[in-house]
């Protein structure tokens, strides 16, 4: 975190602070609380070959290039091609692979990998019209292939630079920050492994490292062309969005920082490019091109009643967010507690008024990364953390932050199911995602959409690791309030960012902590006001729930008899509205209860509910 924004965040937590606490629950009722279940985590250990299979033509083909019996995870690829609603199979199976138009292959390419037979097989499929997308080609019997004569591998590369091209895979990157890309800081010795390639007569470079040698490579070979990337998805991707880069990120927070999408944007850029009569699961509901998604933080004890004005101003401004409530109930070094009347009342009336809640942990320590684990069997009240100073505490866990607090809010909020959180300060402990799944919540909003170089949800794997996903989706933070100069002088800024985003289909988070409702909430309504009729402005728990459904949902396109028409077949494993598929070829009539947008080229389900399966019959124009 940078020092101004947590000076501010200090500032904000100990604004009316005393040196001496009474206990306001002396004399009081205990609070309400509601079970929450220990759920055990299941390993799914899925084999990628039967979860992801064959199913129609239009899906890309991931050809798995190591021999292994059990591969390791494709997770980063995964979370590549489902971001951007691209479908795929994944396969060892050579021959399968190349009845597909567009193949990737996967994770790597050496002397091990293909038989010169296969490598003139490759050679005669680009020919005649085939396209390949790679990461780290090896061998050097295919390197005519991909049009390179040498390669380094380094772990010194620090930056990457887009070349000035037409390529269609480029499409996307428009704007400087997608142009030049930081890799990791030079304050590290060493960081990610890259494959520096030096050209081939005729190959276009379409990204260089800053040593000058080539990071993205394009070859034209008869009627197709293959792509060749000297990086890992793995690192550029994955590794971002665990936060276990090498502080590869240029700003914290408040900026336009697309690093890891970059590369989900080629990705779309060269399916949309080459896959003939293409059809994409949209990222956004209704066929709109973006999403607000509003939330406040309310931390503090004067936080809870100007919450209700900013619920009013984006009811008028027809928006709604979702309220991240800290439940302390107990007095420390930091703060008093104020988990009680008539902040509860507060509670439910901005439930009762059409808001969303989420937990905010209990005691909002800065040092929440660094507390144990626990025992998954802390309950209230005898669950008793204090802050011992601004990172420190005592008598404090992982499992308590969460589970208590979603105890606290399921018991005192009627109706209410907490399966958002957002850790205080947002600092994040590395076994956040299985306490979440185990203390059955669904989303995360924890990171800054700066840190972890990526503007669209994901799934968050276990122990940000790379190896398997927990069940928990993680929305990260990208305009807040605290950072100086306040929020109600970045108005435009944030603007901006927000439609850097939207010209992407990513969405933007916004957090404003409710300590004060006069400026901010004036800032805010100011915000709304001017965005665009096509970016939905809604909260956190509404879109996450979409996102989720969207994830899970099950679809295939295939041909019919006639002409021109076509069947799109869904199974939905949850309840959800809004569900959006975009085609390459302008349609003209849409059957089956889906409507069919303006523009003739998004096709939005109504409402699904679990387990319901869909057909719907498109016929494109002439």
């Amino acid at each position: 975190m940078k020092k101004s924004l947590a000076a501010a965040l200090l500032a904000l937590s100990l604004a009316g602070r005393a040196a001496v606490w009474e206990v306001p629950s002396k004399g009081s009722p205990p609070l309400r609380t509601k079970q929450v279940r220990l759920h055990d985590i299941a390993h799914r250990h899925l084999d990628p070959f039967q979860q992801f299979p064959e199913s129609f033509p239009l899906q890309v083909a991931v050809l798995w290039t190591r021999p292994d019996p059990d591969p390791e995870n494709p997770l980063a690829l995964v979370h590549s091609l489902k971001e951007m609603g691209i479908p795929f199979f994944i396969t060892r199976d050579f021959a399968q692979a190349l009845r597909h138009h567009l193949v990737i292959l996967y994770p790597s390419v050496d002397s091990h990998t293909f038989t010169q037979p296969q490598a003139e097989q490759l050679t005669t499929f680009v020919r005649q019209g085939g396209f390949i997308f790679a990461q780290n080609v090896f061998w050097g019997g295919i390197q005519s292939l991909f049009g390179f004569r040498s390669f380094a591998p380094s772990r010194k590369r620090y930056h990457l630079a887009f070349s000035g091209t037409t390529d269609p895979v480029m499409k996307y990157l428009n704007r400087p920050e997608e142009l030049e890309v930081s890799l990791g800081s030079d304050h590290f010795p060493e960081i990610i492994w890259s494959n520096g390639y030096v050209p081939e007569t005729g190959a276009e470079v379409l990204a260089h490292f800053d040593d000058g040698t080539a990071a993205l490579l394009m070859n034209s070979i008869g009627e197709g062309k293959v792509y060749l990337l000297g990086l890992s998805l793995l690192d550029v991707v994955l590794r971002s969005q665990n936060n276990r880069d090498y502080e590869a990120q240029r700003h914290y927070v408040n900026a336009f920082e697309p690093g890891a999408d970059i590369w989900l944007l080629i990705l779309r850029a060269w399916y949309e490019s080459y896959a003939h009569d293409w059809v994409r699961l949209a990222t956004i509901p209704g066929g709109q091109q973006s999403a607000l998604l509003l939330s406040h933080d309310v931390d503090w004890e004067n936080s809870f009643a100007p919450a209700l004005d900013f619920a009013r101003i984006e009811k008028a401004n027809q928006a709604k967010s979702t309220f991240f409530i800290q439940t302390k109930y107990v007095d420390d070094a930091n703060s008093k507690a104020f988990f009680f009347a008539p902040n509860l009342e507060t509670l439910r009336q901005l439930k009762s008024g059409g808001s969303t809640v989420g937990s905010h942990s209990i005691i909002h320590s800065r040092g929440f990364n660094k507390f144990d684990l626990g025992s998954g069997h802390e309950i209230y009240p005898s669950y008793q953390p204090r802050g011992l100073g601004f990172d420190t505490a005592s008598g404090a866990t992982v499992f308590g932050e969460v589970r208590v607090s979603k105890e606290l809010l399921d018991g005192e909020i009627p109706g209410q199911d907490t399966i958002f959180f957002r850790a205080g300060h947002l600092r994040v402990p590395y076994s956040l995602p299985e306490v979440l799944e185990r203390s059955d919540y669904q989303f995360d909003s924890s990171f800054t959409a700066d840190d972890v170089l990526s503007n669209f949800p994901f799934a968050l794997p276990r122990d940000m690791g790379f190896e398997e996903d927990s069940e928990i989706y993680e929305f990260p933070v990208t305009i807040e309030d605290e950072e100086s100069p306040g929020f109600a002088q970045r108005v435009p800024q944030a603007l901006k960012v927000i439609l850097a985003n939207a010209e992407n289909g990513a969405v933007s988070v916004v957090l404003i902590h409710s300590n004060e409702s006069h400026l901010k909430a004036a800032a805010e309504e100011e915000l709304l006001r001017q965005l665009p009729a096509d970016i939905i402005k809604t909260d956190m728990v509404s879109f996450a729930t979409f996102w989720r459904a969207r994830d899970r949902l099950q679809w295939t396109v295939t041909a019919t008899s006639l002409p021109g028409q076509v069947v799109l077949q869904m199974k939905s494993h949850d309840s959800v509205t809004g569900i959006t598929f975009e085609f390459e070829r302008p349609i003209a009539t849409v059957t089956g209860g889906a409507i069919l947008s303006p523009d003739n080229r998004h096709v939005v389900l109504q409402e699904l509910g679990p387990g319901d399966s869909v057909s719907v019959r498109i016929r494109y124009l002439d």
